[in-house]
């Protein structure tokens, strides 16, 4: 049985290289037009181009996150 590990363990461990950074610029991305929101000057369509633009990128990058473990136990019909 493989040893389960953290979502934190995963990321670092077995996402490839390309995914890592996409996730890091998704969220910077949506940081940015978050910081950006507070500035007057700003329009605020830019601000929410921004936020959901980064948000979507790092969501679609989460995929590559490998899972070792199914979330619920197989079913077995043979056991009836």
């Amino acid at each position: 049985m493989e040893k389960k590990f953290t979502l934190i363990q995963r990321f670092l461990s077995d996402t490839p290289s390309f995914f890592k950074r996409a996730q890091i610029f998704g969220v910077g991305l949506a940081g940015m037009g978050t910081s950006l929101a507070q500035i007057a000057v700003i329009p605020a369509n830019l601000c929410t181009i921004l936020i959901a633009t980064g948000t979507t990128i790092a969501i679609i990058a989460q995929f590559a996150v490998k899972q070792y473990e199914p979330l619920t136990p197989p079913h077995n019909d043979e056991d009836k």
